[in-house]
């Protein structure tokens, strides 16, 4: 495959921050730094923008698929899948393929045909001996498991709604049809697109907790989960993704699975995503949050109507920062039919 003029990847990760770069850069263009931390680095769109701009980025997520995703594209210089990459990855004879998900995904998010290209796959991937060649390729399988789903999500077994036979006012089922083989393709090309060397040691820090992230940089930049002022409970990442995080540890997966009788078998919550989704913890959880970034340059993404309010956010910056601003930019997001603001607090 030839090298292509960059491009940022598509994603369809909830959160994702790829359609509000330019608005993001243009209100930080005029800072300072030389190095960043991107504490809740998810599929790595904002840290390509700091890595696009020439900046030393380290790059941190809790979740190891997310980290797989830092790894082909932040800590990545130069390398790309091939075509003859592919083609020995996505060459299944002659093989014993192991059955987990067959078995235990059965019905519940992809045909069965499907789940038995999975089980296959994932084998073939993450046996490539090329690191950055391994990242590509999963990254890639984890784009086209998000393709395929209903909503792009994994927290209800709903694989009905591509199954029945049904007029539809949403989805785009031409996507869901399309076979695994062919969205992964898709997807390595749009890595390979985005894969350059910014002259600067970029790299995944690992799997931190945003609380207990190591520092050393200029700048933090804070996506935290979103937690809506109307809902009861935080945006959990776990609980939408756990199995994109079960095809990133498959060996481990029958230990960190959750209950074999529930449907989607859903990974325990950790301690550090308990403190995300709980009411009762937002608050303080935010106040150590900055605590831990105050002596760094801090920008912080959020949305309006959440918890912390917009006031709130701003008086914690204000105890530890001299000069604090916030840009906002009128949105609408996936999944919700009300205009809100997107928020991007700037203390310095």
């Amino acid at each position: 495959m030839e090298r292509q003029t960059f491009k940022y990847p598509s994603t369809r990760y909830s959160g994702s921050k790829r359609r509000f770069l330019e608005w993001i850069w243009q209100n930080i263009e005029g800072i300072e730094f030389e190095s960043v931390l991107d504490v809740f680095g998810g599929t790595g769109s904002v840290s390509l923008l700091f890595k696009r701009h020439g900046k030393i980025v380290h790059y941190n997520d809790l979740l190891k698929f997310n980290q797989i995703i830092g790894m082909a594209l932040i800590e990545n210089k130069s390398t790309m899948v091939t075509d003859d990459d592919l083609k020995s990855a996505l060459s299944f004879n002659g093989k014993d393929y192991p059955d987990f998900i067959q078995k235990e995904f059965k019905g519940v998010f992809y045909l069965d045909s499907e789940n038995a290209w999975l089980d296959k796959a994932i084998i073939n991937f993450s046996q490539v001996k090329n690191r950055y060649k391994r990242a590509i390729l999963l990254s890639a399988l984890f784009q086209a498991c998000l393709a395929k789903r209903p909503f792009n999500l994994f927290h209800r077994s709903n694989l009905y709604i591509r199954t029945n036979k049904v007029d539809r006012s949403f989805g785009n089922k031409t996507t869901w049809e399309h076979p695994f083989e062919d969205l992964v393709k898709r997807y390595v090309c749009e890595y390979n697109k985005a894969i350059f060397d910014n002259g600067k040691k970029n790299r995944v820090i690992g799997g931190y907790d945003a609380l207990n992230c190591p520092n050393g940089v200029d700048l933090a930049y804070l996506d935290p989960p979103y937690f809506s002022a109307s809902s009861t409970q935080g945006t959990n990442y776990l609980a939408f993704y756990h199995f994109l995080e079960g095809l990133a540890q498959y060996d481990s997966w029958p230990i960190i699975m959750g209950s074999p009788n529930s449907k989607t078998k859903k990974i325990s919550d950790p301690v550090e995503v308990h403190r995300w989704i709980k009411k009762s913890e937002i608050h303080n959880t935010f106040k150590e949050l900055i605590t831990r970034f105050q002596n760094n340059i801090i920008i912080l993404s959020y949305q309006s109507e959440g918890v912390p309010s917009k006031e709130e956010i701003l008086s914690i910056l204000k105890g530890f920062k001299k000069k604090v601003r916030v840009f906002s930019k009128a949105c609408h997001y996936v999944l919700s039919s009300k205009m809100k603001e997107e928020l991007l607090f700037i203390a310095t």
